[in-house]
């Protein structure tokens, strides 16, 4: 049922995905984006203050996700999400870090180039590492944290494609936080 669906989904992803690197297939690339935007604004909403500034993050979040699918190896793994997700998050940060310098006028661009190196070794080792932390999880506990990350589903909506109740799907997400946690938390 709503298994078919998500690897339905990111199969299709990875054949767009494919023929953008292969052949380069702007359609696909412009579609694979827009396939995963759902993720974008699952992520902008998480580091938004207010609905206006959703809009600007989500903007900010789109440009990592245009970097990550440019940037995707077809060849070295599967999971577009796990790979876009940290360098979705590092545009969200540096939007939010642009916004805030900018009122402050404390910006300091010499240490951003200093730090820029460090910052990409970083999201490197937490996209690694995310991506071993989710094969902890089981596949029922992978589907419901892509239903609710990736494709931006509410805990009711899962819980309606699933056959779950919503306190299933809840419980369901605490006990695969706590695993990706204690995964993320070992040496």
């Amino acid at each position: 049922m709503g298994g078919g669906t998500a690897l339905t989904s990111t199969f299709d992803t990875l054949e767009l995905l494919s023929r953008y690197h292969d052949a380069a297939d702007r359609a696909a690339r412009d579609e694979a984006i827009e396939r995963n935007l759902p993720l974008v604004r699952a992520l902008a909403r998480r580091f938004s203050r207010s609905p206006e500034q959703t809009d600007d993050l989500v903007q900010a979040g789109a440009i990592g996700l245009i970097k990550a699918v440019d940037g995707f190896d077809v060849a070295r793994g599967d999971n577009l999400g796990a790979y876009a997700v940290p360098t979705i998050v590092g545009e969200l940060r540096r939007h939010q870090a642009r916004r805030g310098s900018v009122a402050t006028a404390t910006f300091d661009d010499d240490a951003t180039l200093l730090a820029a190196p460090e910052s990409e070794l970083g999201r490197s080792e937490n996209r690694l590492a995310l991506q071993g932390a989710f094969r902890v999880l089981t596949r029922r506990e992978r589907e419901v944290v892509a239903l609710r990350f990736y494709r931006d589903l509410t805990q009711q909506g899962i819980a309606d494609r699933l056959g779950l109740s919503q306190a299933q799907v809840s419980r369901t997400l605490s006990t695969a936080f706590a695993k990706l946690r204690s995964a993320l938390a070992e040496p």
